[in-house]
């Protein structure tokens, strides 16, 4: 068999050497060495770079060790992934190193901005310096990194970002700091709790003062006493979760309504547990929680608890100076000055409730605590007012001069109340017109001895435009009583005897309330304010609707400013915003305007609501006696004024 195998080999390559004229080189079997030899896997980093035979030994490959040089081997694709891991982590350790050296030196030298800092590495690596500052290890080097998505700390961080240049500049610590606050809730942290509560007490709290800021905080941080209660803590918050916003995408709210709800949630049992309670902390919730539900659209529960409240405390005597109000020479003491700051918001709350709604007043005469004015001009001499949460600018606010001229309004405003309720269906009488005229001559009288310190052409904050607001809204309650309830033979006589003509009366006050809308909006936005400006804009956005005019734009600007008011109050606030939005445009569609009349911004609102948020639910859920007045004289006569909210809406969607 081998030699047959030979021979057939020899003429093979004979045959090959026939057909193409050449000779084969015999080759050499593989032999053991060979089959075994290691394959080199990778060449070192040099001998890659230079193109160069490389034998793969490590540490060091033979062409190194000849020349002498470094030899290193990146590895594996793993490899690679995790030295780029260890250099991105040594990268970011030296930034962290780097700013808490930096720091410091701001802290100590008050001309370098770190505002500054930020913004100009954002802008030159924001990929970068993003996921620096969300770095967890950056707490151990001064920073003070946001605990929770709603807090100061976070809107400033958004504030330094690429997307919000435009914006003022944020401050860096809120005016309330609380450290306690988990004695009270573990809804919140301190620093979200100081956040909102800084929002609460800047633009709620100044236009009735329910709350006294120095007494509550401290019996907040001291764990008890006459002034905080775990209700009333939660309830304020709840407050503050409405004033809240993101700086970048304010109708992203995901946050705030998730803390909301749970806040809520808690508010319940506690309200159950404390409402039999007599103290001041559960009448001021019972009047917060009022205010709340109107805000639900449901103004009759609302009005029992504000009602409620306010009997209360009457009832308590929280309104009478436990020291027979203080040495006379020197005023009142500064417990006292709580109290009456306390007691004086209640009463007026209740008014407007009264007014506004339709309820029987529980409180007949105000209370007797009251400072000098020389007394609120010292005291309000060293106050400033901040729009929170940002740097300025910063105003003078005349709190106790305010609360001076606010109360006497309010004692005007509970009167005409009482009276309006005391008629009945019945007619005025010429006596009884003759008692409308008096109150029209203390509001006249009222407005002419505002100091120019409370004047809006001087100062805009937004509790002292909301004084002014209440004086217009006022005299429109009051036009509106003497104009649907007293005979035509009296109103003739009246005027013919020279009285005023009080159609004019509402019409002027409505011209007064649009321009202090567009005010309000030019000075502080939509994002944070009262919640008292529903029934202002309400009031301006119906009236408004008759008053659309090309060759005068005010009206259609108080329209854009009044709905977009309202449906950013919308993302904070509760069911009332939409029906009031829904109500202006009714009133609208009966006044049939120009088209091209209505705003761009209001047309898409409207649009919007009627898709996404105006539901059946919502006007199956109203039970609302808020009275929706329309002062105009051109208006359509298909809807009357005077209606209450739920009346009007149910009546205008039936048609």
């Amino acid at each position: 068999m081998g030699d047959t195998s030979a021979s057939s080999s020899d003429q093979l390559s004979l045959t090959r050497q026939g057909n193409e004229g050449n000779i084969g080189i015999p080759r050499a079997p593989n032999g053991p060495n060979e089959a075994n030899r290691l394959r080199i896997v990778q060449a070192c980093v040099a001998c890659r770079g230079r193109k160069a035979k490389c034998d793969g030994n490590r540490p060091k490959c033979a062409t190194c060790k000849r020349l002498n040089r470094v030899c290193t081997y990146t590895g594996s694709k793993r490899d690679k992934q995790r030295l780029q891991l260890q250099n991105l982590q040594r990268k970011a350790h030296i930034y962290e190193e780097l700013l808490g050296e930096i720091i410091p030196q701001v802290a100590v030298h008050e001309n370098i901005s770190i505002e500054n800092v930020f913004k100009k590495h954002f802008q030159q690596s924001p990929e970068i310096f993003s996921d620096l500052l969300n770095s967890q290890s950056l707490s151990k080097h001064h920073i003070p990194m946001p605990s929770s998505r709603i807090s100061l700390s976070h809107m400033f961080f958004e504030s330094v970002s690429e997307g919000a240049k435009s914006l003022r500049p944020i401050l860096k610590e809120s005016p309330i700091q609380v450290k306690s606050i988990e004695y009270w809730t573990t809804l919140a942290p301190n620093d979200t709790a100081s956040h909102l509560l800084s929002f609460y007490f800047t633009w709620e709290n100044p236009t009735w003062n329910l709350i006294d800021q120095n007494t509550f905080l401290r019996d907040l941080e001291n764990h008890g006493g006459g002034s905080c209660s775990r209700l009333l803590v939660h309830v304020l918050l709840f407050f503050g979760i409405s004033f809240s916003y993101r700086l970048n995408q304010i109708t992203d709210r995901r946050e705030e309504k998730a803390l909301g709800q749970k806040l809520y949630d808690e508010i319940q049992p506690l309200w159950e547990n404390d409402k039999g309670k007599q103290d001041l902390p559960t009448i001021q919730s019972s009047i917060l929680l009022g205010l709340l539900s109107c805000t639900f659209g449901l103004d009759r529960l609302g009005t029992q608890f504000i009602m409620n409240g306010a009997h209360s405390y009457s009832q308590q005597g929280l309104h009478i100076p436990k020291d027979g109000g203080g040495d006379a020479n020197r005023g009142l003491s500064s417990s006292d000055l709580s109290q009456e700051m306390v007691s004086w918001a209640i009463f007026d709350v209740q008014a407007l409730a009264s007014q506004v709604y339709r309820k029987p007043s529980p409180w007949p005469t105000p209370p007797p605590l009251s400072c000098s004015p020389e007394q609120a001009a010292q005291l309000d001499e060293h106050d400033e007012w901040s729009p929170y949460p940002f740097e300025g600018p910063t105003t003078r606010p005349h709190y106790y001069t305010t609360l001076q001229f606010r109360s006497a309004l309010a004692t005007i405003v509970n009167e005409i109340a009482s009276f309006s309720l005391g008629l009945g269906e019945e007619p005025m009488s010429s006596h009884d017109l003759d008692y409308c005229r008096q109150i029209y001559q203390k509001l006249v009288h009222w407005k002419a001895d505002l100091p120019r310190a409370v004047m809006p052409e001087s100062n805009t904050t937004p509790h002292i435009l909301c004084l002014h607001f209440y004086y217009q809204a006022t005299l429109i309650s009051l036009g509106t009583l003497i104009t649907t309830k007293s005979a035509p033979t009296l109103e003739s006589d009246e005027l013919e005897a020279g009285q005023p003509d009080f159609e004019n009366v509402k019409d002027q006050a409505m011209e007064t309330i649009g321009s202090l809308i567009l005010l309000f909006k030019h000075r502080h936005g939509w994002k944070s304010i009262p919640i008292v400006m529903l029934h202002y804009f309400c009031l301006g956005g119906v009236h408004a609707t008759s008053r659309l005019d090309a060759n005068d734009l005010k009206w259609t600007l108080v329209l854009e400013s009044c709905v977009v008011g309202l449906w950013h109050m919308s993302l904070g606030w509760g069911r009332l915003c939409k029906a009031f939005l829904r109500t202006i445009e009714l009133v609208l569609k009966s006044n049939d305007p120009d088209p091209n009349l209505i705003p761009t911004k209001v047309a898409a609102i409207f649009k919007h609501l009627n898709s996404d948020l105006w539901s059946q639910t919502d006007i199956t859920s109203l039970s609302a006696d808020y009275v929706v007045q329309r002062v105009s004289r051109k208006v359509n006569t298909s809807a009357a004024s005077g209606q209450t909210l739920e009346a009007l809406i149910r009546a205008m969607e039936n048609l």
